[in-house]
Parts: C-alpha cells; sequence; structure tokens
C-alpha cells in the first residue's frame, strides 16, 4: 500500500509538473500571438493609412492627367493648324522658287543669245577682213601663179626630155656589185680550194622605189643553174611572168626607207667549192634585184 501510494503520489507530482509547464508554455505562447497580433494590427493601420494617402495621391494624378489630356489635345490641334499654315508656306515658296527658275532660264536663255549673236558677230567681222586679205591675196597670187605656170612649162618640157633618155623602172637592178674571196689568213683569192668565206655586197638605188622592211635572198648558182654549195632553204619569187623556185643560201633584212643604202651579205662554206663560173642573184619575196658573175680558178701544186 505505502508503495501505491507513493507511486500515486509520483504520478500526481508528475501530472502537476505536466500541468505547469503546459501553462507556462501557453501563457509565453499567447503572449508571442498578443504581441504579434499587436504587431499585425499596427502594420494593417500604417497599410491602410499608406492606402488612403495612395489614393488621394491617385485621385490628384488623375486630375493632373485629365488636365494635360485637355492641354495635349489643344496642343495638338495647335500643332496640326501649324502644319496646315507651314504646308501653304511651302507650296507657296515651291511656286515662288518654279517661277524664280523660269524667269533664271529666261535670262540665262537671253545671255546665251546674247553671247552667241556676239560670236557670230565677231565671226562675220573676222570673215569679211580674212575674204578682204584673201582678195588682195588671190590678186598677188594670180600675178605669182601666172609667172609659176610658166616656169614648170618649162621645166615639164625639160623633164619630157630628159623622160625620153631614161630607161623603164622594171629594167633598174642593183648596182656596184663585188664579190670577195677571202683565205684563212683574212687575204682575198681568187683560187677556189683556198677559200674560207665569200662576201657579196651591192647597193640598192632609190630609183627602185622599194619601201618598208622586206626580207632579201641571195642565191648563189654555176652556170648550169645548179646551187653553188647545199642552200639553207628554197622560196618562190613571185615575177610579174612567172613564179621561180630559187636555192636560198643568205637571208637578211632590210629597211628600205633608207634607199639609198649597200646591202652585204657574207657565206661560210661548209663543203669544198669547185673551180668554175658562178652567179651571185639577189631577190626580195617578189621582185629580182640583179646578180652578178665571178670565178674561181684551179690550184696548182702548194700554190
Amino acid at each position: 500500500m505505502e508503495t501505491s501510494a507513493r507511486t500515486l503520489t509520483g504520478l500526481l507530482t508528475g501530472l502537476a509538473v505536466l500541468l505547469l509547464a503546459g501553462g507556462i508554455y501557453y501563457w509565453d505562447q499567447s503572449k508571442q500571438l498578443t504581441a504579434a497580433n499587436n504587431n499585425n494590427e499596427r502594420r494593417a493601420d500604417s497599410l491602410l493609412s499608406a492606402k488612403l494617402r495612395l489614393e488621394g495621391d491617385m485621385r490628384l494624378l488623375n486630375t493632373d492627367l485629365n488636365t494635360s489630356k485637355a492641354d495635349n489635345a489643344d496642343l495638338n490641334n495647335r500643332i496640326e493648324e501649324t502644319s496646315r499654315l507651314l504646308a501653304r508656306n511651302e507650296a507657296s515658296l515651291r511656286a515662288l522658287q518654279r517661277s524664280n527658275a523660269g524667269r533664271t532660264r529666261t535670262i540665262s536663255n537671253l545671255n546665251q543669245d546674247i553671247a552667241r549673236l556676239g560670236t557670230v558677230r565677231d565671226s562675220l567681222t573676222a570673215q569679211m577682213a580674212a575674204m578682204r586679205n584673201k582678195i588682195n591675196w588671190q590678186a598677188d597670187s594670180t600675178k605669182q601663179l601666172t609667172a609659176r605656170t610658166s616656169e614648170l612649162e618649162q621645166e615639164l618640157k625639160a623633164r619630157d626630155a630628159k623622160l625620153l633618155t631614161m630607161v623603164p623602172r622594171s629594167a633598174i637592178t642593183a648596182d656596184a656589185f663585188r664579190v670577195e674571196t677571202i683565205k684563212r689568213n683574212d687575204k682575198e683569192t681568187a683560187k677556189a680550194k683556198k677559200m674560207n668565206a665569200l662576201t657579196v655586197s651591192f647597193s640598192i638605188p632609190a630609183e627602185l622605189r622599194l619601201v618598208g622592211v622586206q626580207d632579201v635572198y641571195l642565191s648563189l648558182t654555176d652556170d648550169k643553174q645548179t646551187e653553188m654549195m647545199p642552200p639553207l632553204r628554197t622560196t618562190t619569187i613571185s615575177l610579174p611572168e612567172v613564179n621561180q623556185v630559187v636555192p636560198v643560201h643568205a637571208t637578211q633584212s632590210v629597211n628600205f626607207g633608207l634607199n639609198p643604202q649597200r646591202v652585204s651579205f657574207r657565206i661560210d662554206p661548209s663543203v669544198d667549192i669547185k673551180p668554175g663560173t658562178y652567179r651571185a642573184s639577189v631577190f626580195t619575196k617578189d621582185m629580182y634585184l640583179g646578180s652578178v658573175e665571178f670565178r674561181y680558178r684551179d690550184s696548182f701544186w702548194f700554190f
């Protein structure tokens, strides 16, 4: 029994402690809730006050906005009126500019017409003076021409007489041919065996009337029209009556604008030349220029 009493007493004591702790906890929580509630009420009052102030400010802003809208509408009306006035002014200005441009063009055209008339006047004046000078010059020239005509008649008579003694152009050929045979010691020789080089030179008279730069061909043949030595090639010469194929032993470009002039060829034979009579002929592509004969004699022993 005593043990049960102690247990019950302990239980009651524990229950009392728990109730006391719960009461203290509840009182503390209630106190915190009361404080939080008070703070919330104060914040609500503050927010309400701020809301009332904001509503007042909004009413003022709406009033100002309506006033601004009215002012803006009035300003837009003024801008539109000003724009219409500016458009009318610009239209008037463009009309004035067109009118002024027309007057300017008219004045410019008049100035150009005046300048042209002045030029025509000066030209006519100069032409009249030139005509007077020309009339005077023609009068003097007539006298000079009369005298010159007499001189020309005399010259023509003299030329006609000279032409009667001249040969036709087709009979004119190169002249002053010279053939030189050179030995190894650069001395001349007439012996075929001792020949080391051959030079053929000639003059082209201005009477041939050759022009421009043309190739001149040298052809070396014997008295039977056989090549003196192997040619470089053959070519066809277009003569007035026939096309002739000739062996070409040397070619040289000649500027016939430098007439009269002298042309020279040098040949170094690649074979031994036999004694005999030979001919050196020169051509252009369409003209025979002339030729010359030369001889080589035989050598005896060491001579």
